[in-house]
């Protein structure tokens, strides 16, 4: 694998869309999260309206 096809690779798992959000600004609209939108810690509607990103963790079902 050359170094062109590792940036390309990584470019691909960025844009990867993980989950739909919805937004807190005006219309609520459902918004694609990255894993670059993760990494950043903030998504950008289709208004322009700049989300946060807060993830939780909780232990599985079986252990709670």
């Amino acid at each position: 694998m050359s170094i062109l096809d590792y940036l390309d690779l990584r470019y691909y798992v960025n844009k990867s869309v993980v989950k739909t959000g919805r937004s807190k600004g005006p219309g609520r609209l459902d918004t694609p999260i990255t894993v670059g939108d993760i990494k950043r810690g903030t998504v950008t509607d289709e208004n322009g309206y700049e989300n946060e990103i807060v993830l939780f963790l909780r232990k599985n079902k079986a252990d709670r």
